[in-house]
């Protein structure tokens, strides 16, 4: 199965963070975010809405959950411009908000966005399908939002959203970016990356990369037995003539060892590299580093890049 088109555009960033004047919810409008959806709100919906509104509904949907800082990076240029057009998206029922719990000295977290009910509606008229067929409710997405594996999927986006501003930064763009919804019906549950992306640099072929995030809670056998599948399941996969590469993103260097060491000779084009979101290391080079590494695609030779 090929993945669909990335909402029909790629990831654009840094765009003037300019509101229509009919976009502008009115006084009265603005705090009455509805309990339920009316005939009436969906009716007047569309007539509040910037295209920049619909990437990012389709964002909430294909990604499940997204900060500030991350809707931030992807379609505005200030913080401030963000925090109140998202809050207009939230009155609206466009998306929904929620803050998980801060650990002691952690201070407040960023409020997380997922799809809410009228964001739903927007996603399904950009498909053509029957809002039924997104296989969306709310109260799935707020499950999604509070479960034990949020920190890993938010981290996974966050790796995601910083190279996008890299690579616009260096006049290249992540093209195209897929999430767990569309990963797991692209290898069919056989394989379940935490995201998948196509990266465009100036002069060079398109980048196709997968990335596993690690926290070093799998076992070496449980490691190996995932690179095995990767070193099966890609030559048969949709992406098998674009030469893809895994980066398996571990949080110490001494993970790495172990994590080098339990994938070695499973012919799978997986590259160890050390990161995580607390750190500022550029993703952009990790990305370009990994794919030096697998010029020949599914070479038996493993490579640890820290």
């Amino acid at each position: 199965m090929k993945p669909a088109a990335n909402h029909g555009n790629p990831v654009k960033i840094s765009r003037p963070d300019k509101v229509e004047t009919n976009t502008k919810l009115s006084e009265r409008t603005r705090g009455a975010r509805p309990s339920r959806l009316r005939e009436q709100h969906i009716a007047t919906l569309p007539a509040h809405l910037t295209e920049r509104d619909r990437r990012i509904a389709l964002d909430c949907y294909e990604h499940h959950v997204l900060r500030t800082d991350q809707l931030k990076r992807l379609h505005f240029t200030g913080l401030r411009t963000a925090a109140a057009r998202l809050g207009l998206l939230y009155e609206l029922r466009v998306l929904d908000r929620l803050r998980p719990g801060a650990k002691r000295g952690e201070g407040t977290l960023p409020y997380h966005w997922i799809l809410d009910e009228a964001g739903a509606l927007i996603v399904a008229d950009h498909k053509g399908i029957d809002p039924s067929q997104l296989h969306y409710t709310h109260a799935d997405a707020l499950r999604y939002a509070t479960s034990r594996n949020l920190t890993h999927h938010v981290e996974a986006n966050e790796f995601f959203t910083r190279l996008a501003v890299e690579a616009n930064q260096n006049h290249g763009a992540l093209s195209e970016w897929y999430g767990v919804r569309t990963l797991a019906h692209l290898f069919a549950g056989t394989l379940l990356p935490d995201g998948y992306g196509v990266l465009t640099l100036p002069g060079r072929a398109p980048l196709h990369v997968l990335l596993e995030l690690d926290r070093g809670t799998e076992s070496s056998q449980i490691l190996r037995e995932k690179a095995k599948r990767y070193a099966e399941i890609l030559p048969r996969s949709s992406l098998r003539n674009l030469d893809p590469f895994v980066i398996l993103a571990v949080p110490s260097a001494r993970r790495a060892q172990t994590a080098t060491a339990a994938i070695a000779d499973t012919c799978a084009p997986l590259i160890v590299t050390v990161w995580s979101g607390t750190v500022t290391r550029s993703v952009l080079q990790i990305v370009i580093a990994a794919a030096a590494h697998t010029r020949i695609p599914f070479s038996p030779k493993r490579f640890s890049e820290s």
